[in-house]
């Protein structure tokens, strides 16, 4: 489940991160109004809770209110007529309204998804996917730019170490996946720059280096790693997580497995 980060006016920290049930209670006790902020992760910046529509939405529901209307006394030549349309609408397979659907209406959910989840749920549920995996793909990196000079990082020597480029992406691949670990997605642009500059500097290396198939686990890796943390549509996030796994899986079976061989 996504969770948020918010700052009352006038705070200069935040808190957090708060998934939508501890929102809502923190709402409800009074401790939190909707013109708190909350750190949006599609636009990158701090924004009110009332000026997000999908949040509003769930913690601050437009009920619709039912009403029940009395309808004059049918003749019975009303009533006949009524009874075989409605023998044509089942006949024709139309339902009428389901239980569901008026509970959603009662809620002010009319234009959700009625299977239970709102936008803003699948949304948190797509971020949150998109973080795990990115996690794993950033670590998975930095373990391989490792075993890539695992002779020089056997040796221990700092000097020779930070001149070879593969150990600096790994470093930079460590500090990433540390953030990532405690969930702070504000770093996204960063992973995104890493995940561009390896795209091109480390394809070149291993290209020239005569290893077109590192080459191309590279590609795949760093374009999943991009996407991954640029789309909150989880029919696109899982593609990209399938296609990072077999990236580091091509990382593994050409860097890791020859060395234990």
């Amino acid at each position: 489940m996504r969770e948020y980060y918010i700052r009352k006016e006038g705070d200069e920290e935040a808190s957090g991160p708060y998934n939508l049930d501890q929102i809502t209670s923190l709402i409800e006790a009074g401790k939190l109004d909707k013109g708190a902020y909350v750190y949006d992760i599609d636009k990158e910046e701090w924004i009110p809770i009332e000026e997000n529509g999908e949040l509003m939405d769930v913690l601050f529901p437009q009920k619709t209110k039912l009403t029940l209307q009395t309808e004059p006394e049918e003749t019975e030549e009303e009533k006949a007529s009524d009874k075989k349309s409605k023998q044509s609408e089942l006949g024709n397979g139309k339902a009428g309204i389901s239980v569901q659907t008026m509970l959603a209406q009662a809620e002010g959910r009319e234009g959700d998804d009625l299977s239970g989840k709102s936008p803003v749920e699948k949304r948190a549920q797509s971020a949150f996917l998109g973080l795990r995996f990115t996690t794993l793909f950033v670590l998975g990196s930095a373990v391989t730019m490792a075993f890539l000079e695992w002779d020089l990082v056997k040796t221990a020597n700092a000097i020779q170490m930070v001149r070879s480029p593969y150990i600096l992406f790994g470093i930079a691949d460590v500090l990433l996946g540390i953030v990532l670990l405690l969930q702070v997605t504000e770093i996204y642009p960063l992973v995104r720059f890493r995940a561009a500059i390896g795209l091109g500097t480390l394809s070149i290396l291993f290209f020239t280096s005569g290893d077109p198939m590192l080459a191309l686990a590279n590609v795949v890796l760093s374009v999943s790693i991009y996407f991954c943390t640029a789309t909150l549509n989880t029919r696109k996030v899982i593609p990209f997580c399938v296609t990072g796994v077999l990236g580091l899986a091509g990382y593994m079976a050409l860097v890791i497995l020859p060395i234990f061989k």
